[in-house]
């Protein structure tokens, strides 16, 4: 087991949803959490009112789509809190068109957030792991889908697409990174659950278990339970 206190991290796309309860629920357990969406008023609200519950967090408004600013979120948390242990790549983008009338940019613009993106950070954090973090490693998380493992959803092919390679992006990261003692998994919530809260508390709670180390060997995971990678 790993302790999280004085660990910090970077949650991508928190200015809202799944991605704002991960960073409540990091910064609750004594986690520096750097805060990063794209609307800089939604990642300073999340960060404000992890500041006000006790907890520590700084807002980063950047597109993970463009390495530079990547980067800048990257440097920023670094020079902040002066270490990086944990990435939670949760930005998404999730366009509703079909795919006869799905314009070009609606397909890079997903592919870009969510899996260009997902590759950025998890390379940008990676060499920063592998450098400094020797003697404790770092934990990169890729929030993923059912849409790219069993799920068809109506008009997101795009989405489809971005999450299945985001599944398959995962396992070579692992594969790479376990050298340096960098964990990496893909997190597969449900798509359509019948209650969002129940769902957004399955996928929090399933973060702090794999940045506590309960989910040492596998790397593709649901909130809750771990799947069957020979069934993938």
């Amino acid at each position: 087991m790993h302790t999280l206190t004085n660990k910090v991290a970077i949650v991508t796309g928190a200015g809202q949803g799944i991605g704002a309860a991960i960073a409540h629920r990091l910064a609750a357990t004594g986690v520096y959490v750097a805060v990063n969406d794209l609307n800089p008023d939604r990642a300073e609200r999340v960060a404000s009112m992890i500041q006000h519950a006790g907890g520590q967090a700084t807002a980063v408004a950047a597109d993970v789509a463009n390495k530079f600013q990547c980067v800048h979120l990257v440097e920023t948390t670094r020079a902040t809190w002066g270490q990086l242990d944990i990435i939670v790549n949760n930005a998404a983008v999730r366009p509703q068109v079909s795919l006869l009338t799905m314009d070009e940019w609606d397909w890079n613009r997903c592919l870009d957030v969510n899996l260009k993106g997902t590759f950025f950070m998890s390379q940008l954090c990676g060499r920063v792991m592998a450098d400094e973090n020797k003697d404790r490693g770092g934990v990169i998380i890729n929030i993923a889908s059912t849409a790219g493992v069993t799920t068809s959803l109506a008009g997101r092919g795009a989405y489809c697409a971005s999450k299945a390679g985001v599944v398959g992006f995962t396992r070579e990261c692992a594969r790479e990174f376990a050298g340096y003692g960098i964990r990496v998994y893909a997190l597969v919530p449900e798509e359509e659950p019948t209650e969002e809260a129940l769902l957004t508390d399955a996928v929090t709670q399933t973060v702090m278990r794999v940045c506590a180390g309960e989910h040492e060997m596998d790397v593709v995971l649901r909130p809750f339970q771990v799947m069957d990678n020979n069934k993938l």
